[in-house]
């Protein structure tokens, strides 16, 4: 199996990144990552100021994939996610959803033990392994800190092990990267971090030639995921919405009035993260509800 360590990660995702790996499609890969932080924080006395925000949210990559044009959709697999037993959560002054009001710093390192999480005496956390950042190169250099069409600093907690992601292509071989994986963490990440952890991550890539799309998508055994993203919550909530709509309309001969319904009565509209530059949101639909 191919296997891209750590050591080969990007800051940003770009059209002119030169490729680490280059793979055929179909093919499964594993990607080494590093934490959000690039382990700059080992103990709880590491302050969250110390940190260099040059070296913040590597994706590891980018990977050339033969055959992707700019056009098709890129179909990522994520098989297996493979944590360490340690990670941290921070609250970095300057950015959360409550900087005025709970500025920070604030460090708390975190074990695994037993498949659980300690918080304090009183507080036990379940493993939720996600991936943070997840995405292509867009047409103009993105920070991999930033998230819009190609993907990126999603933030997304059903971005998970059995989930398929589907990102749009931009460019000649999509130049995929992943990073930023969380042990858990919550809908919002409202703070601005999960539990940023190392990992080790298990993809299939393949390339769809029939299915455009004009922003990232989500499926897994129970559901279909749209994600809109935007500075303005509002707006990507339209945006995830109108994606949904038009996804039922075309599996499913819905009119557009008819999806819009159904996602009224059946569908959730769920926050990715509202801490980065933009806010992502993913509009949910049950398959269960289909005959």
């Amino acid at each position: 199996m191919l296997t891209l360590g750590k050591q080969q990660s990007t800051y940003d995702f770009g059209p002119d990144n030169p490729p680490a790996l280059r793979v055929k499609p179909g093919a499964t890969l594993v990607l080494e990552t590093l934490d959000a932080v690039d382990g700059q924080i080992q103990s709880d006395s590491d302050s969250a100021e110390q940190i260099d925000l040059g070296h913040v949210n590597s994706a590891t990559g980018p990977i050339y994939v033969e055959g992707a044009q700019p056009g098709d959709t890129l179909v990522v697999e994520i098989l297996d996610n493979e944590l360490a037993n340690q990670g941290a959560a921070l609250i970095i002054p300057g950015f959360g959803a409550l900087q005025d009001d709970i500025p920070g710093p604030y460090t708390k390192v975190f074990h695994v033990e037993d498949g659980q999480i300690r918080y304090g005496d009183k507080v036990r956390l379940p493993l939720k392994p996600m991936i943070g950042t997840i995405g292509v190169a867009p047409l103009e250099p993105l920070p991999t800190l930033n998230l819009g069409e190609h993907g990126g600093n999603l933030d997304t907690t059903a971005v998970t092990t059995g989930a398929t992601v589907y990102l749009p292509v931009f460019v000649e071989g999509a130049l995929f990267g992943a990073g930023d994986v969380h042990s858990t963490q919550g809908d919002g990440e409202v703070c601005g971090t999960g539990i940023e952890t190392d990992a080790k991550l298990t993809f299939r890539l393949d390339v769809r030639k029939d299915f455009p799309i004009q922003r990232p998508r989500l499926e897994n055994a129970d559901e279909w995921m749209t994600i809109g993203v935007d500075e303005s919550l509002k707006e990507a909530i339209r945006l995830s919405l109108l994606d949904m709509v038009s996804w039922l309309q075309d599996m499913h001969g819905l009119s557009r009035e008819e999806a819009y319904v159904l996602i009224s009565l059946v569908g959730d509209v769920r926050i990715g993260q509202i801490v980065d530059p933009k806010a992502s949101v993913r509009t949910v639909m049950p398959k269960s509800v289909f005959i």
